[in-house]
């Protein structure tokens, strides 16, 4: 079995003339696979700089005490959609539980988290996120598919 990577024009042409030359006369199975690729080290790193500019914002400013990783916790489910689904124990209590985990995110998923996440903290908290030239870089590139 043969992988291809498919990023460009010259990987499409590469294919084109794989395809080509195959002998017709045994049967192939082809299976196209889109990459879906998790967040980069870039939004990763950008993410927890925010977050603990926004732990030390809520706190300094608001008084609110709850760790970087708390208010992480609060501005995913509150920004971002997940299904919730209940719980119950055996004593018959019953909970809700869900959230979207953003390490399970998509590059471009979590570009548009941290984008939802820096106008929310301007508009609702009074608070103007900085952003880094080579992280902003490194991860706009990666959302237009260019290599960072």
């Amino acid at each position: 079995m043969t992988d291809l990577m498919l990023r460009n024009e010259s990987d499409r042409a590469r294919l084109i003339g794989y395809l080509a030359g195959l002998d017709l006369a045994k049967p192939r199975r082809l299976t196209i696979v889109e990459i879906r690729s998790k967040r980069s080290d870039a939004q990763n790193r950008l993410l927890w700089q925010w977050n603990g500019l926004i732990q030390a914002h809520l706190r300094d400013s608001f008084g609110q005490l709850a760790s970087s990783e708390e208010w992480h916790e609060i501005l995913v489910a509150k920004l971002w959609p997940a299904e919730v689904h209940p719980v119950q124990l055996p004593d018959g209590t019953r909970y809700r539980v869900g959230r979207a985990k953003t390490r399970k995110f998509t590059t471009p998923q979590m570009t548009q988290y941290l984008e939802l996440l820096d106008a929310y903290c301007a508009e609702h908290l009074q608070l103007l996120l900085p952003h880094p030239e080579d992280l902003m870089m490194a991860i706009y590139c990666e959302r237009r598919g260019r290599a960072a």
